[in-house]
């Protein structure tokens, strides 16, 4: 499968760029800043300068050209609003669809689909939910084989290969960027994960034992 990652050069990013290849898929990277595309080219991906805020609509489209599916793996960077994770998502699935590349699998945040209350949240997690409740929008109601994967707090940590994954609530349990990403691996060529919202956190169960008894057997 051939497979266009945006946002290849964030902390999450990089990670399933690492696992698409070692997986033997090709990746096309998309990165904002040129200089991560040393970086990239050295995994064995492929590059494209694509900035969601900046960047030309037909440059995203390009990213897409001729790819299976794409992975939006964006996100504002430190010191800036969480707008970017509606307004990327829906340009990047606008060029999805113009592109026509029909798999779009999205890293979101865990409750964003299942009514995860923000009452008590400080302004700026209120505003992250808004925005990434606004891109869930745009991808339901688009025409993409979507999947959305609503990860618990993130870590660095090294991979536990064991998870906890709903379609419904779970617990919010800290999960390591590595188990996300084999799990957005996992997804991507899963088509019972068509048309869901999976709920990610740290658990006990082998991956694969988790996603089957989300999505079933």
């Amino acid at each position: 499968m051939r497979v266009t990652v945006i946002g290849g050069s964030g902390r999450t990013g990089k990670l399933i760029v690492e696992q698409l290849i070692a997986a033997k898929h090709q990746v096309v990277a998309t990165i904002r800043n040129p200089r991560h595309m040393a970086e990239m080219v050295k995994l064995g991906a492929e590059t494209q300068l694509v900035d969601l805020d900046k960047s030309e609509f037909d440059t995203i489209v390009t990213a897409m050209k001729g790819t299976d599916a794409v992975v939006f793996a964006a996100g504002s960077a430190t010191g800036e609003g969480s707008a970017l994770d509606r307004t990327g998502t829906l340009r990047t699935v606008r060029a999805a669809e113009k592109a026509g590349v029909k798999r779009y699998v999205s890293v979101s945040s865990i409750g964003a689909s299942t009514g995860l209350s923000t009452r008590s949240m400080s302004d700026e997690m209120k505003d992250y939910y808004k925005q990434k409740r606004a891109a869930a929008k745009h991808i339901t109601g688009s025409t993409l084989d979507w999947t959305i994967v609503e990860p618990a707090e993130l870590t660095d940590d090294k991979p536990a290969g064991k998870v906890t994954a709903s379609l419904d609530k779970i617990d919010e349990k800290a999960i390591s960027r590595a188990d996300v990403a084999a799990a957005v691996v996992a997804v991507l060529g899963d088509k019972r994960a068509i048309g869901k919202a999976i709920q990610l956190a740290g658990g006990t169960t082998a991956l694969k034992m988790a996603l089957d008894h989300a999505l079933g057997k």
